[in-house]
């Protein structure tokens, strides 16, 4: 890949690279790839700013936050949906345990625990760790490491992913998917209506910004601190203005929820009757099945409530859970030197 060198005897030539990581994600990161101009993705902070050295104190924001983003301003390469999906995907693809806010669930792998990286923790809040001694065991170690207490639990995999599994069978079915249409059916109300609030605010802004020019166009001359004073007021509500017309044109650069249409429901309710018989038979490698848990599950809250009795809390995509138990499978809490407590 193209590089421009900016240091060593080869100043200001055109080198070409092998293409590194860090080169591949700074492409999928820039989007100037959607045609997009923006600024305010790193502004600088005082506070985090180190004295001789002049690349601190910068703060990466998320794309809500950029102070501007002007679109069909280069030549696009794909559209802004499909940035915003990417940074979504990678987001999504960094497995960070010790992140509690927003853990990732990591790229799914070809191991056989199916939950991996969507298996968490109900004691800590950490993503499990998947084992395979002597089968699948799902374990979290999250306060034996940050305070020296008893490991969370390690819980038998098979049996939880039993219980997930047909959860998901049970979510696609066609009563399921009534539900799920008349969700999306809320949705786009409640999307129509936060876009209305959008546009009275603006109007809101408008009038309050014309009314300060205004008392600006009316106040004598003569009066230079009067003057001042309402000029300044004229600017607080320009730039408040400015600010609400950009808010609400990210929202309406969102992306739109998607709506069911009947060949789609079709093709659904086809694959709830062969999906139950083709996740048996062999076919579906143990990635195809992550990914197609992945499509509905966002996070499966795994919690021992009794020695023998498991908590299994189901996240969807769409926000909402479920809960159900598993009994009669033993799982134990460990120690830190490796015991387990009864």
């Amino acid at each position: 890949m193209p590089r421009h060198q900016t240091s060593s005897f080869q100043y200001d030539e055109l080198l070409w690279k092998k293409p590194s990581a860090a080169i591949i994600y700074s492409i999928l990161c820039n989007p100037a790839y959607a045609g997009a101009f923006v600024y305010g993705r790193r502004p600088s902070d005082p506070t985090r700013k180190i004295p001789g050295r002049h690349a601190t104190g910068f703060v990466r924001k998320p794309i809500t936050e950029w102070a501007c983003v002007r679109h069909d301003i280069y030549p696009a390469y794909i559209t802004w949906e499909q940035f915003l999906a990417n940074q979504a995907k990678m987001r999504d693809n960094a497995m960070r345990h010790d992140e509690r806010t927003r853990p990732c669930r990591g790229a799914p792998r070809t191991g056989a625990a199916l939950l991996q990286g969507l298996a968490t923790c109900g004691e800590c809040g950490h993503i499990m760790k998947s084992v395979y001694k002597p089968g699948v065991r799902y374990i979290c170690d999250g306060l034996s490491k940050e305070f020296a207490e008893p490991m969370c639990a390690s819980m038998d995999g098979p049996s939880v992913e039993a219980l997930v599994v047909q959860a998901f069978f049970d979510a696609i079915q066609p009563a399921q998917l009534d539900a799920l249409e008349a969700l999306l059916a809320q949705r786009r109300l409640e999307r129509d209506q936060i876009e209305r609030n959008w546009e009275q605010q603006v109007q809101r802004a408008t009038y309050e910004a014309q009314m300060a020019r205004r008392r600006y166009e009316s106040v004598d001359p003569a009066n230079r601190l009067v003057a001042a004073e309402l000029e300044h007021r004229w600017e607080e509500k320009l730039v408040a203005l400015r600010e609400t017309q950009d808010a609400t044109e990210r929202f309406r650069q969102a992306p739109l929820t998607p709506d069911l249409d009947p060949a789609l429901r079709q093709q659904l309710a086809h694959i709830a009757q062969c999906l139950p018989n083709l996740w048996d038979s062999g076919k579906l490698t143990n990635e195809h099945k992550k990914q197609l848990l992945r499509s509905l599950i966002s996070r499966v809250i795994l919690k021992r409530v009794a020695p023998d009795r498991i908590e299994v809390k189901t996240i969807w995509v769409s926000g909402h859970f479920s809960v159900a138990y598993l009994a009669g499978v033993r799982c134990h809490r460990l120690r830190a030197d490796g015991g387990a407590h009864p």
